[in-house]
């Protein structure tokens, strides 16, 4: 055991407290995909949007400030969370539909993030957008603990990358999605740089 999350919930368990062996591991799944795939995901799915956006890379390169801008634009545009599953607690009618008690729903995060209400011109990717206010994390109670961390992942990816390698191209435009509809994400990147 060391001083961190896995081995203190480890050791709660091994006393009867608070995680039964099921919930461990299901916790344990939880936080490697949360802070595993959905980190990488937005790291490439962000790489591609600026790759097919080569003004906004531009733009980014010119000025390495704008990166948490940057990093809020990519979250927005083609998060790595396009939705997330509910249930009702309550009978509740959402624009003249009847949602029961107990029935499982989708909150589809990728289509909030690009409503005209919200966002002005939301089918463009702008590393300068005013107002930014998506859900890509989710809202309120179910708001994504790890926000923080990935945001400054993805900032430190991008900067780190640019830094070091330059101005990256796309060396295919043939790129392969997962096929998950939840956490999308890309199977490869192929990147050159200079």
């Amino acid at each position: 055991p060391r001083d961190d999350l896995l081995s203190a919930m480890i050791a709660a368990e091994e006393r009867g407290e608070v995680l039964s062996e099921d919930e461990l591991l299901a916790s344990c799944m939880l936080l490697l995909a949360a802070g595993n795939e959905t980190t990488t995901n937005l790291i490439g799915n962000g790489m591609l949007s600026l790759l097919r956006h080569e003004d906004q890379l531009d733009k980014l390169l010119g000025d390495p400030s704008l990166t948490e801008s940057a990093v809020e634009e990519m979250l927005r545009y083609e998060g790595p969370v396009q939705a997330t599953a509910r249930t009702a607690d309550a009978d509740v009618e959402i624009d003249g539909h009847m949602i029961e008690k107990g029935k499982m729903l989708f909150v589809l995060l990728a289509a909030a993030n690009r409503d005209p209400a919200a966002f002005p011109n939301p089918e463009t990717f702008d590393i300068t957008r005013e107002d930014n206010n998506h859900i890509a994390f989710g809202n309120g109670l179910h708001f994504c603990l790890g926000a923080p961390l990935a945001r400054m992942e993805a900032q430190i990816a991008f900067q780190t990358l640019f830094e070091r390698r330059g101005k990256p191209r796309l060396v295919s435009d043939d790129v392969e999605w997962n096929g998950n509809f939840i956490l999308r994400g890309l199977k490869r990147l192929p990147l050159a740089f200079g």
